[in-house]
């Protein structure tokens, strides 16, 4: 579909494609040190404390700042100036040799990096038609998803060999020139609020999460992304020496879901039809399925096991596009800015708390483990089901 020259605020295809190949490097930082981080411990004293969760926090506490920003002075602004910022941290990060300034430089990161995804995916949920702001979900939920595996393999193949400022280069030019064309764009309309009244914006919490619509979004974000750590986390714990038999590496047992992580692209065809919140619920019980699944085949099926965990991603990758479109559907455009943006804190608070489950949970069976997680997923389905 073409852009109408009319429509100074439409977002033509190519400028739609570069934000979701800037979503997929942005949310790659925090995966990318994965392979390296036994390196980065021997040459620099770091560990994946300094390295991961410094960024993980930093990334999360960062959508409440700039989501709430964006419905005050334009995304479009938001997003060039994090991603210039983001270019300015990644590079001070790149030449940093201490363990201090790297812990530093990654909360920076992670702070600039959490500019853009809740941002771009209000600003693309707000132009264009409805068929295409339902494909630029989808995209942009497929590359956040595929950040995790793809960001992890190209750590090891790019910073395992150079180090990581070899690895930071090509993503810098990403971050630029997506902000160099997103500075072409005219601003936007809702922008020139100004900072007056700034914090008031956040008295809007209250009412996001007094809306039952609303917490049937939050509630089963905030457990998706965390069993979906716990779940990976248990598998190599207790059965990463069994598939090093079968020759088969961590990232090795994550690769063969791959395909699974294209699901928001088959959701951006079924959701017109069943709308956000069947489309969720459909999600929700197959990532259950899957880890119930799982539980069955344990220990003694691990061919099984690896094939109920692709249900189980596949059911992830229904979820959180049926997720962003739901927080889309029910909140007001004044607030929607706010309403994504806690969205997306809920959803990595929850994966930051993902090895806490983990080591909760150290102590059970493999089976028994899975079976808790499938019961939370489940009942988030159900809980998910009711929309007032």
């Amino acid at each position: 579909m073409k852009v109408s020259a009319s429509d100074p605020q439409a977002v033509g295809t190519g400028l739609r494609a570069l934000m979701v190949v800037c979503a997929l490097a942005v949310v790659s930082l925090l995966y990318l040190p994965l392979p390296i981080l036994g390196v980065l411990k021997q040459s620099h004293g770091i560990d994946a404390t300094g390295m991961v969760s410094s960024f993980g926090f930093a990334y999360a506490a960062g959508f409440l700042i700039f989501g709430p920003l964006s419905d005050r002075v334009g995304r479009r602004n938001v997003m060039v100036a994090g991603l210039l910022a983001l270019v300015s941290a990644t590079v001070v990060l790149a030449v940093a040799s201490t363990s201090w300034s790297l812990m530093v430089g990654r909360v920076l990161q992670g702070l600039a990096a959490s500019s853009f995804p809740p941002v771009a995916i209000a600003y693309l949920a707000e132009r264009g038609s409805p068929r295409q702001r339902v494909w630029s979900v989808a995209w942009m939920s497929t590359a956040f998803l595929s950040a995790g595996l793809l960001g992890q393999i190209y750590g090891g193949l790019v910073a395992g060999p150079w180090g990581l400022a070899a690895a930071f280069g090509p993503l810098c030019l990403v971050f630029a020139l997506t902000a160099w064309c997103l500075w072409k764009k005219p601003a936007d309309m809702q922008a020139g609020q100004g900072l007056s009244g700034f914090f008031s914006n956040y008295k809007a919490i209250g009412g996001l999460l007094a809306d039952a619509r609303l917490r049937r979004v939050y509630l089963p974000a905030f457990f998706l992304l965390m069993c979906f750590v716990a779940f990976y986390m248990t598998l190599d714990s207790k059965l990463g020496m069994q598939f090093a038999q079968l020759g088969m590496s961590p990232l090795m047992t994550r690769a063969v879901v791959a395909p699974a992580f294209l699901m928001p692209l088959l959701v951006a065809v079924v959701m017109p039809k069943l709308g956000p919140q069947r489309t969720l619920c459909s999600g929700l019980a197959c990532a259950a399925a899957g880890l119930g699944l799982s539980a069955w085949a344990g220990e003694e099926h691990l061919m099984a096991l690896l094939g109920a965990s692709f249900l189980f991603v596949a059911g992830l990758g229904i979820s959180v596009p049926s997720l962003i479109a739901r927080v889309a559907a029910v909140s007001d455009i004044s607030v929607r800015g706010l309403a994504v943006s806690l969205y997306t804190f809920v959803l990595f608070i929850g994966a930051s708390l993902g090895p806490w489950l983990a080591q909760q949970t150290a102590d059970m069976t493999l089976a028994s483990t899975y079976l808790l997680l499938a019961g939370v997923l489940a009942i988030c389905a159900i809980y998910a089901v009711f929309s007032n």
